[in-house]
């Protein structure tokens, strides 16, 4: 009878194994390197490590001063800006301060139909299938529906405001 409560306990993602493994794998990589490195310079002396590190910070600081120095001076590797190129099916909407949408009733009533044609589509096996090709192929069609609604909502807000001053 308590079979139905016990709990589930889930697997541990394939992913997740992966992962593990594999960062298991460069921890132990790492660890033949420093235990390599330990053994070569355990015969050395202090004095000896303390000029091999002094050595060491002067060799790449001054290489790093030198390159961020040559990069501030030189300006036959400067940066060049080009233009961007645009694909062909992007619109381009012109950036005016009178970029209002303006939808009819009869443009909104259009998109309203054809909303509840697509939910329509949610009811049935076949229609799902044919829902979700739509979805698929265009991507951004129902994220637009619902934005060209919000407009014409915002749109008629702002006619009833400007009516009211």
């Amino acid at each position: 009878m308590f079979k139905l409560f016990r709990r589930r306990r889930d697997k541990p993602s394939v992913m997740h194994g992966v992962f593990q493994k594999l960062g298991q794998s460069v921890e132990r990589s790492q660890r033949r390197a420093a235990n390599y490195l330990n053994q070569k310079t355990a015969t050395l002396s202090r004095r000896q490590t303390i000029a091999g590190l002094v050595l060491f910070c002067v060799l790449f600081g001054g290489s790093s001063a030198f390159t961020i120095w040559h990069s501030l001076r030189s300006s036959a590797g400067s940066i060049r800006i080009q233009n961007m190129k645009v694909p062909a099916h992007t619109i381009i909407i012109p950036n005016n301060d009178n970029n209002d949408l303006e939808l009819t009733g009869r443009e909104l009533y259009r998109i309203k139909s054809f909303r509840r044609y697509l939910d329509s589509l949610q009811q049935t096996k076949e229609g799902k299938a044919v829902y979700d090709s739509i979805a698929r192929y265009r991507p951004g069609l129902l994220d637009s529906l619902a934005f060209i609604e919000q407009a014409y909502q915002l749109q008629l807000k702002t006619n009833e405001d400007e009516r009211e001053k």
